[in-house]
């Protein structure tokens, strides 16, 4: 720090909790605003000029004063109002002055209110140019440090997010991005208030690529450490972000993170191991949520290794069997979230299988698994599962994968992930549920292109004449929504046999928005 001692207009401070002294405008060697200079280019005209920045400066002195003194007023809007503008207190403060007594004194306020300490999280992450740029971002770290330790969890998401933006300005130094932002996340993860160690769990996948082997080690284990801890809180949160921490690792490491060895074998053994506790029976609701998506971290990660196989001079089989072996491991745990006793949990299962089916397909032997746990998902006991699994019915279909016919039939008959469900459109049209009735007619048109015309013509026809016939006018009005997409497979003519005496009925029905439907699709039917 600068030990010149300070003008007679800027003394020193002491008490952190205050800001005190005159403002003084930016240094003339710092950027000014650019004047356009009058055509008349004469000593008046050299005046006005100068005049103009005069009165510029005064103005942004006056509004710094103010905003300043907003930001210690009593009134909580105005706290607010000054939080938001803290660039502005920091052009007039300058560099030095900024890091010197602005940031002590927000790092004092961190009691104050949740709304005021929101917009402080807000306006840090936009304050390196004021600082002094990236060789003195890490001073920015130390307010947002006790922001990410507060308990309102809306600041400290923005703290975080801030702190993420300030080290992109650090990341060029590895060793100055290791030592003011890794060392932070290492307090955090260690620090005895929960909250604290909460906020460590978003930021070691951000940093992970960054970290040195022996940091890497380390921090895996700290994250090991949040994902057993003993507030289910901070488990919630871990388990949000293994799946981050999973693609970052795979990324960061490729191949070597699956095979055994002085830094690899990281996704075999930690990683897997903490995935199998977070999915437990015994985990809270809350943790358990977030297995599913997990699970589809896990397959892109698989995925990813496989695809870059190729490109690295590993043994191959080795790290297929490796592939396989995690396979084996990660099904039964997705599998089992179909029956478990969390409706929630299945629902989160049911909304997310379209992303679980698209990371595994390329797999070998997963479709033969996912599938037949799909169907399932599709006659659970709770309404809202089967209408969150019948949202991803097409999505679910679009996969190129062959399983086979049926859960009787052998594993000689394969048929496309389509024609197998298409089978259970029938008992969804009888569904007790309006809502999972709504949500197929919303999508079982899309089965058309995958089926071709004459299974469309055979299985899927039918049912769609039982939609636009539903007792329930939002039913009728999606069917009739999406018949566009049956005239492009089947064509118009057998189209408007199949279906124009429905379609017919529907232009006298009771609710507007059938009729307005008909009308609409009445040049497709001409």
């Amino acid at each position: 720090m600068n030990s010149t001692p300070l003008p007679p207009e800027m003394p020193d401070v002491t008490d952190t909790g205050t800001i005190i002294g005159t403002i003084k405008p930016q240094q003339p060697h710092e950027p000014t605003p650019i004047l356009v200079p009058p055509e008349d280019n004469n000593a008046a005209g050299g005046d006005e000029n100068d005049n103009a920045m005069e009165v510029n400066a005064v103005i942004d002195e006056e509004d710094a004063l103010q905003t300043i003194e907003k930001l210690r007023s009593d009134d909580l809007p105005s706290r607010v109002e000054a939080a938001r503008k803290l660039p502005t207190i920091a052009v007039a403060l300058g560099p030095q002055r900024t890091r010197d007594e602005l940031l002590p004194f927000l790092s004092d306020g961190v009691d104050d209110e949740d709304e005021v300490l929101e917009a402080i999280a807000v306006s840090l992450g936009n304050l390196v140019p004021y600082v002094g740029g990236k060789e003195h971002a890490a001073s920015l770290l130390q307010p947002l440090e006790l922001l990410l330790a507060v308990e309102e969890s809306v600041v400290r998401e923005k703290a975080a997010t801030s702190a993420i933006a300030v080290s992109k300005f650090m990341a060029d130094d590895e060793d100055y991005y290791v030592k003011e932002f890794v060392g932070m996340i290492g307090r955090l993860a260690t620090k005895e208030w929960f909250t604290a160690r909460i906020s460590a769990c978003g930021l070691i996948p951000v940093a992970f690529p960054k970290m040195t082997p022996e940091l890497r080690t380390k921090h895996l284990e700290y994250f090991a450490s949040l994902c057993r801890d003993d507030a289910p809180m901070v488990r919630r949160i871990a388990s949000r972000n293994l799946g981050p921490l999973v693609e970052t690792v795979v990324e960061t490491m490729g191949p070597a993170s699956l095979l055994a060895g002085e830094e690899g074998g990281v996704v075999s053994t930690t990683l897997l191991d903490l995935y199998e506790s977070l999915a437990g029976g015994d985990q809270p609701d809350s943790v358990r949520l977030h297995t599913t998506q997990n699970c589809v971290s896990f397959g892109k990660a698989m995925t990813q290794i496989k695809e870059k196989a190729s490109s690295v001079s590993s043994d191959l089989q080795t790290i297929f069997f490796g592939i396989d072996a995690l396979v084996k491991r990660i099904l039964p745990l997705i599998v089992a979230t179909i029956d478990d006793r969390s409706w929630r949990v299945r629902w989160t299962a049911a909304s997310k299988f379209a992303l679980v089916v698209q990371a595994f397909s390329t797999l070998d032997g997963t479709m033969d698994a996912l599938v037949p746990a799909y169907e399932k998902l599709l006659q659970d006991p709770e309404a809202e599962v089967r209408t969150a699994a019948t949202f991803n019915l097409s999505e679910v279909a679009r996969t190129g994968a062959l399983v086979s016919a049926d859960a009787a039939s052998n594993q000689d008959a394969r048929v496309p992930v389509a024609q197998r469900l298409v089978k259970r459109v029938v008992s969804l049209t009888e569904d007790d549920s309006e809502n999972v009735r709504a949500a197929l007619a919303m999508v079982a048109t899309d089965l058309a292109p995958m089926l071709g015309r004459d299974m469309t013509i055979a299985h899927l026809l039918p049912p769609m004449l039982l939609l636009l016939r539903d007792s329930t006018s939002e039913v009728r009005l999606n069917i009739i929504s999406s018949l566009s997409m049956l005239n492009e497979v089947i064509g118009a003519e057998l189209l408007t046999q199949s279906l124009l005496p429905a379609v017919l009925d529907l232009a006298e029905d009771g609710k507007w928005r059938i009729r307005l439907a008909v009308i609409e699709r009445i040049p497709l039917l001409a």
